[in-house]
């Protein structure tokens, strides 16, 4: 007997609507052509059913251990829909800390990087000092021993070595890379005015690249310019984490879309950075949302499936899903399939999500409309159904 029957549903099927009963059975979705007993018989009553939304690029899970602050960021990714989250930075001690709170039916399925590897007063070690020293953040920490527990830094291959068996013993999901101008690395790596603003030597990328793969661990990189892409893809990168143009007017050449659609790594947009220079740098903001425009029209011309990740610490990736809306060039066909089985892809690459095929885990979304009429249904949300269980969320 199957636990739920959905009756009178139209279900997504990644290019329409179809009208379908559905099946939860032993946590699977499953389809018949003939009625067959349920223990529950949900009516649908002709509303729209779509996989769980995912973000593939946030940081607001493990950068603390407070009971309360998790969960309520877990309700606020379960009430805006998204069930999966890539955490791209993260501190393997509060990890640890919050694993109850998450990768349960009721919660948030989520996989870390824990902290990236980058350069000598590289990214992100200025942004976690000042987030310490203004804010408070990470009190279990001093500024001498946030290294090798906020980010790793190193220089040389030696170095490199080293750090790698300090990553590599907190447990990570995969790995993450921070390059950034790294066709600047040696102008930048020994000048204080670019503190913050650098990050691997990227001659260290394809062997680190090696490392990782020989352990079956993925790499994330962080990237910048269209050298820096480029670099990361032709090193080996399997993600890219900011598509560039995030936060700069920075236009992605023929040749590196090109060599993204041989290399089949994974893309992120995290556009909605831009929006913090929209009073304060008005025509950088300007600028920016240009080259968006131009870089995400290119890159679905070239075929390529981009996944929606919003690098926003203060919500979901609702934001970037609302922000590529706008941005008016993305049909609503392909941004929800961006924001649910490219995204899901990207996040669990080896579970059977992101889709409502048979077989499927039988996770989804119950929207009131047709969101491929009107995006803004997509947020109208009825029902939520996690691994085969029906999900009853707090006020």
């Amino acid at each position: 007997m199957a636990a739920y029957r959905f009756d009178n549903g139209v279900w997504f099927t990644g290019e329409g609507f179809e009208a379908r009963t559905a099946y939860v059975i032993d946590g699977r979705l499953q389809y018949s052509g003939k009625l067959l007993p349920a223990a529950d018989v949900i009516d649908l009553a002709g509303k729209y059913v779509v996989p769980p939304y995912c973000e593939a690029h946030n940081h607001n899970f493990g950068s603390g251990d407070d009971e309360a602050f998790v969960q309520k960021t877990v309700n606020a990714y379960l009430e805006d829909g998204i069930f999966y989250a890539m955490m791209m930075g993260s501190f393997a001690y509060y990890r640890e800390r919050i694993a109850d709170q998450l990768n349960t039916p009721a919660s948030v399925d989520v996989v870390f990087a824990n902290n990236g590897l980058t350069g000598s007063g590289g990214h992100p070690r200025r942004l976690r000092e000042f987030l310490m020293e203004r804010y408070g953040r990470y009190p279990e920490f001093t500024k001498e021993t946030l290294p090798d527990a906020g980010y790793f830094e190193a220089d040389t291959l030696e170095e490199m070595r080293a750090k790698w068996s300090l990553i590599f013993a907190g447990r990570p999901d995969f790995i993450k890379v921070m390059l950034l101008y790294s066709e600047q690395y040696d102008l930048r790596k020994d000048n204080p005015s670019y503190y913050g603003s650098r990050g691997l030597d990227p001659k260290l990328l394809p062997t680190l690249v090696k490392w990782a793969h020989a352990e079956d661990l993925r790499v994330a990189v962080h990237v910048e310019t269209d050298f820096d892409m480029r670099t990361s893809l032709e090193a080996g990168a399997d993600i890219i984490a900011h598509i560039p143009s995030n936060s700069n007017p920075v236009t992605l050449s023929d040749n590196t879309i090109e060599l993204a659609k041989r290399s089949g790594a994974a893309l992120v947009t995290t556009f909605t950075v831009a929006n913090r220079y929209r009073v304060q740098a008005p025509e950088r903001y300007a600028a920016t949302i240009a080259t968006q425009r131009d870089n995400l029209a290119r890159l679905l011309e070239a075929g390529l499936p981009v996944a929606i990740g919003s690098d926003n610490t203060q919500g979901t990736a609702r934001s970037e899903a609302e922000h590529l809306a706008r941005l008016g060039i993305v049909d609503n066909t392909t941004l929800l399939r961006m924001w649910t089985d490219y995204c899901a892809q990207v996040v669990f690459p080896d579970r059977p999500i992101g889709k409502l095929e048979a077989g499927f885990e039988a996770s989804f979304l119950v929207l009131e409309g047709n969101p491929l009429v009107d995006f803004s249904h997509a947020h109208r949300i009825s029902l939520r159904v996690k691994d085969g269980q029906v999900l009853e969320l707090p006020p």
